[in-house]
């Protein structure tokens, strides 16, 4: 499959050819018309000075270059700094959000449901048994409960004893 430019190159492919013979014989016809007059010093002089100018636009290209460079760093640092201290703001502002959620929020929900349970094992002690009863102790005594309720109905398959 041929790609899609290959048509045009291959159409001016003959006047290609044509050019590139056409400039070796004009580069071979300059070479043998400065050495039959020679006027090699002549030339090499204003080679010399076509090139030395040539240099002197490029230098002053690449000082353009820099300098718009410079400009360029200095507006995005002029426009980014403005963004970079909202930033730290709306981060300040979050984390002290968060803080006054917590000590107004969090914190006295905690204080509160350590007093309700503190006070409903209280009860139990004075008006139950009369004696506190751990954790583990209630959840070994459900599980016991589970477990009877599963031997009743014969779903333990010989686990628990």
């Amino acid at each position: 499959m041929r790609p899609k430019g290959a048509a045009p190159v291959k159409r001016f492919m003959p006047w290609i050819i044509a050019g590139a013979i056409g400039l070796i014989v004009g580069i071979a016809f300059l070479i043998w018309l400065f050495s039959y007059f020679g006027i090699w010093p002549i030339v090499l002089d204003i080679v010399l000075i076509g090139t030395s100018l040539v240099s002197l636009v490029l230098l002053a290209l690449l000082a353009y270059a820099v300098f718009m460079l410079i400009r360029t760093i200095l507006t995005i640092r002029r426009e980014l700094t403005p963004v970079l201290e909202s930033v730290k703001e709306t981060t300040e502002t979050v984390s002290e959000t968060a803080k006054v959620a917590s000590t107004f929020g969090v914190a006295p929900t905690v204080r509160t449901a350590s007093a309700l349970v503190g006070a409903a094992e209280a009860a139990s002690v004075i008006l139950g048994r009369g004696h506190v009863r751990t954790r583990v102790q209630k959840r070994a005594q459900r599980r016991q409960e589970v477990e009877r309720e599963m031997r009743a109905r014969g779903d333990l398959n010989g686990v628990g004893g």
